[in-house]
C-alpha cells in the first residue's frame, strides 16, 4: 500500500493531538490562508489527481472548507514595488478570512491591522461576469466602533477581468484615546464601475474585531511657533508596521480649519536619508481657530536609530518650515 492510499484510509480519531504554541498556531494559519500563487496551483493539481486519478475514490471539498480558499493569494503583494506600506504587513496582520457572495459578486476580507491610530484591511472582489473597470468604488464606508467619521484611502489592483485585489486604510475618529480593541463593520451596499457608470448592488455584511498591535509611545512634547501658527506634537507612536504622528495646531484669528489655505505636512527622514512614506492623515477642528489630527507613515525599519521630523505648512509656492525634532528608535535604544 503506498503513502497516498494509507492517507486516504487513515482514521482521524486515532491521531493523537500535539501541543502547539500560540505563535506556531498563528504561523500555521497564516501559511494556510496566504500561500504563494504557485503553491496554490500545486495544491489545485494535487486535488485534481486525488479526485480523478485513484479508481473510485473521490475527494470533495465541503462548502465550509471551499469558502476558506482565498480569491486572491497574498493580496498586499500586488502593491509591493509601488509602496513601502506592506513590507511588514504580514508580520502583524490578523487573518480574517471572511467571504460573502451576493448578486454574483464575491467580496473577501483577507487580513487586517489596527495600529492604535489606523486600520488597514486587505480585501478582494470577484465577479461571475462583471468587469468593474480599473478602479471600482464601494457604496458605503467602513464603520469603526459605530462611527463612520474619519478618512480613508483605497488602493485597488485588477488581477483578471473579473478579479481585484485591494487595500483600505482608514483613520477613524476614536474618542477617548486609542482603545485596545476596535469593532469593524462594513456593508459595501454596491460596487460601482466608474467607466461605465454601472452599479451592482449586493447584500454583503462583515463584522469583526481587531486588537491593537504593540505600540511604543515616545513622549515628544514639541511646540514651535511660526508666523503666529503654534504647532504641538505631544508624542510619536512607533509600531513595527507604522509611525503615527499626532499633532495640535493653533491658527491666527483670520483662519479656521475650513478656510485654511495651507496644507499641514510632516517630513520624516532617518539618519541614512530615507524618506518615510505618508500613508494617510486626519484633522478636525477642536475650537474655532484650533485643530488636531494625525499623520501615519510607513515604518521602513531600515535599521535606523533616529528619525528627524519636520512639520510644514504649504500653500502653492509658499512653505512655512517649523523647527525639526528628533526621536530615537525605541528598539535600538533598548539594546
Amino acid at each position: 500500500m503506498n503513502d497516498l492510499q494509507e492517507m486516504l484510509q487513515l482514521n482521524i480519531d486515532d491521531i493523537e493531538p500535539e501541543s502547539v504554541t500560540k505563535i506556531e498556531k498563528k504561523r500555521l494559519l497564516h501559511n494556510i490562508l496566504n500561500k504563494k500563487k504557485h503553491r496554490f496551483l500545486h495544491y489545485a493539481v494535487a486535488v485534481g489527481l486525488m479526485t480523478f486519478g485513484i479508481g473510485s475514490s473521490v475527494l470533495v471539498l465541503s462548502p465550509t472548507i471551499a469558502a476558506q480558499i482565498p480569491i486572491v493569494q497574498n493580496i498586499v503583494d500586488y502593491f509591493n514595488g509601488e509602496t513601502t506600506q506592506f513590507t511588514y504587513f504580514n508580520d502583524y496582520a490578523t487573518v480574517i478570512g471572511s467571504m460573502q457572495t451576493s448578486n454574483g459578486v464575491t467580496i473577501e476580507i483577507g487580513d487586517a491591522i489596527f495600529d492604535g491610530t489606523t486600520v488597514t484591511i486587505a480585501f478582494a472582489i470577484e465577479s461571475e461576469k462583471e468587469d468593474f473597470g480599473e478602479h471600482p468604488i464601494f457604496g458605503n464606508p467602513i464603520v469603526t466602533n459605530g462611527n463612520v467619521q474619519g478618512s480613508s484611502v483605497t488602493s485597488i489592483k485588477k488581477v483578471t477581468d473579473t478579479t481585484y485585489a485591494g487595500v483600505i486604510t482608514v483613520t477613524p475618529e476614536l474618542t477617548g484615546g486609542s482603545p485596545r480593541t476596535v469593532s469593524l463593520s462594513w456593508s459595501p451596499g454596491s460596487v460601482w464601475n466608474l467607466e461605465t457608470d454601472e452599479i451592482i448592488e449586493g447584500d454583503w455584511s462583515f463584522e469583526f474585531k481587531l486588537k491593537k498591535i504593540n505600540v511604543k509611545g515616545i513622549l515628544v512634547d514639541y511646540t514651535d511657533t511660526k508666523k503666529d501658527f503654534i504647532l504641538n506634537v505631544p508624542s510619536v507612536d512607533i509600531t513595527g508596521y507604522t509611525i503615527n504622528v499626532p499633532f495640535e495646531i493653533e491658527m491666527p484669528s483670520k483662519y479656521e480649519l475650513s478656510n485654511l489655505p495651507y496644507s499641514i505636512e510632516f517630513e520624516v527622514k532617518d539618519e541614512f536619508g530615507n524618506d518615510y512614506e505618508m500613508l494617510t492623515n486626519l484633522a478636525g477642528s477642536t475650537t474655532k481657530h484650533a485643530a488636531k489630527g494625525s499623520y501615519t507613515f510607513a515604518n521602513l525599519q531600515s535599521g535606523s536609530e533616529r528619525l528627524t521630523i519636520t512639520p510644514k505648512l504649504i500653500h502653492e509656492n509658499e512653505e512655512i518650515l517649523f523647527d525639526s525634532f528628533i526621536i530615537n528608535n525605541p528598539e535600538k535604544s533598548s539594546k
